[in-house]
């Protein structure tokens, strides 16, 4: 399932999904069926050694099962596997808060172990910035594409609330409204499936919208505070996606799409777009632009009714322009009319990148990814989980998931050039190797360990030892002292031969 992170100034909260279901699976069983387990990896982007401390919630439960991963030295990546934690049966699901007195920041490995299953689902912890009484989910299915849903809600008030979740169809028909009572520092699951959790019509076996959650203290009309993510699951193969919720607060009418493809790695790219507001239209238009910055099409405009969805493809814009071969990047932006310049409602779009309809490949099967759109940029992110595997480990017949190679893609949202210095960092907190990049207005640069130089002797980043015997690497992108206040985004591919999956870039100004 889900691990949902919190990160609360000097505190860290995950909020996730673990199913140690021990249910043996076969190649072509549903993904939303297998056993999952997690490993957190986090990053301390402080100025000190920090001392950690993490707490886990049982899903209904605000008990605490408390650990101590152990302190991490400034600026380093380390990982803490759930399996280490004892008092966790199999089955069991829930949330966390990691404290630290440095700033801290996480991303979520979501793996199974089952037959057949290559993917590394990733997602990112969420800051106190982040927690809001309004989240949404911009894509929610059931049985819908062969894919399934399930969302968790955490709950990140010191007392019980009370949270609604309204759902919209792809006519931006409200479909159903649920409440759950969720306990202090809990979650709540939804899954898609079962009509206990989402209250749509016991009649419904497909369904393909959106969701909007909204929280008040238990009994009260008084607003709380929740975050939220997803996982998407294919129910007819071993694969699936993890991203994460909205909250309210970052809704934009512009939003940015870091990552654009048709038929380019054999991978088309599709966009989740979603109408945050619950009262007004929006029509959505959508700009490509290749590596070089420069425009290639646009697509929309499109309606968005209050809460709706819009599906976007890569491949099919409107004005009819041959995108094949195309690998760039998006924006898009909302109106309230389909013609005219003035703002319309603000957005959420979650972004997909799979297997080309028209040139895919055996190898990229598996690559399932998801990663969201930003409406503004960041002079300083940080990426926790970067790694770099030997050529051996990374090409092996054996090589399942196990070794992967991780690509970060950073795009310029200023209208001229920029450099960015890119550092990759190991668990001690050693500088390993880095680059300087200099990026075209409005276009995208890449970076990776290989070519930053921060592989070791041995071949490799972010694994220690031959066998490997510990993990932990991270990477800080930095605006260069030449545009000190330049302004980017980030998305980061985390690549195994056969499989692939996406997480942002974590701001850290």
């Amino acid at each position: 399932m889900r691990f949902k992170f919190k990160l609360v100034s000097s505190f860290v909260v995950l909020a996730f999904v673990v199913t140690l279901l021990g249910v043996p699976i076969a190649y072509a069983q549903s993904a939303k069926d297998a056993s999952w387990s997690v490993s957190i990896t986090y990053q301390n982007v402080g100025s000190a050694e920090a001392t950690i401390n993490l707490a886990f919630y049982e899903e209904g439960s605000n008990t605490p099962i408390n650990v101590d991963p152990g302190n991490l030295a400034a600026g380093a990546g380390a990982s803490y596997y759930i399996g280490k934690v004892s008092g966790m049966s199999d089955g069991w699901r829930g949330a966390a808060v990691m404290s630290s007195d440095q700033p801290l920041l996480a991303t979520v490995v979501q793996f199974s172990a089952d037959s057949g299953f290559k993917m590394r689902l990733l997602s990112n912890g969420f800051s106190s910035s982040d927690a809001s009484e309004q989240y949404l989910i911009p894509t929610a299915l059931l049985n819908k594409w062969n894919r399934t849903t399930i969302f968790s809600i955490q709950n990140v008030q010191n007392e019980a609330i009370d949270a609604t979740v309204k759902f919209y169809d792809d006519t931006g028909a409200l479909a159903a409204t649920k409440v759950h009572t969720i306990p202090a520092n809990s979650a709540k699951y939804i899954d898609m499936s079962k009509t206990a959790d989402t209250g749509l019509a016991a009649s419904t076996t497909v369904f393909n919208g959106s969701a909007i959650v909204s929280a008040v203290l238990q009994g009260t009309s008084t607003t709380a505070k929740v975050v939220a993510a997803a996982t998407e699951y294919y129910t007819d193969r071993p694969v699936a996606t993890n991203f994460e919720g909205v909250p309210l607060s970052q809704a934009a009418t512009t939003v940015y799409m870091a990552t654009g493809l048709c038929e380019s790695f054999n991978l088309d790219t599709f966009y989740a777009v979603q109408n945050a507001s619950l009262t007004d239209n929006a029509y959505i238009e959508v700009t490509y632009r290749d590596k070089n910055g420069s425009q290639v099409a646009t697509d929309g405009r499109y309606l968005i009714g209050p809460g709706q969805k819009k599906s976007i493809r890569t491949c099919a814009p409107s004005d009819s322009t041959n995108m094949s071969g195309f690998s760039g990047s998006a924006v898009i932006t909302s109106y309230n009319a389909d013609t005219g310049s003035t703002a319309g409602a603000s957005l959420v779009v979650m972004g997909k990148a799979q297997n080309s309809i028209n040139a895919g490949s055996p190898d990229k099967e598996y690559v399932f990814t998801a990663f969201l759109g930003q409406g503004s940029g960041t002079s300083k992110l940080a990426l926790p989980y970067i790694r770099w595997a030997t050529d051996s480990d990374y090409t092996a017949a054996s090589n399942t998931g196990g070794r992967q190679r991780a690509y970060v893609a950073i795009q310029n949202l200023e209208n001229s050039q920029i450099k960015v210095n890119v550092t990759y960092i190991d668990k001690d907190g050693n500088t390993e190797g880095s680059e300087t990049l200099t990026i075209p207005a409005y276009a995208k640069g890449n970076s990776n360990a290989n070519a930053a130089g921060a592989l070791g002797s041995d071949g490799q980043f972010g694994y220690y030892g031959t066998p490997v015997t510990s993990y932990g690497g991270a990477v800080i992108v930095e605006a260069h002292t030449d545009n000190p206040t330049a302004k980017f985004i980030a998305i980061v591919r985390v690549q195994h031969p056969g499989a692939g999956e996406d997480y942002n870039g974590i701001s850290t100004n």
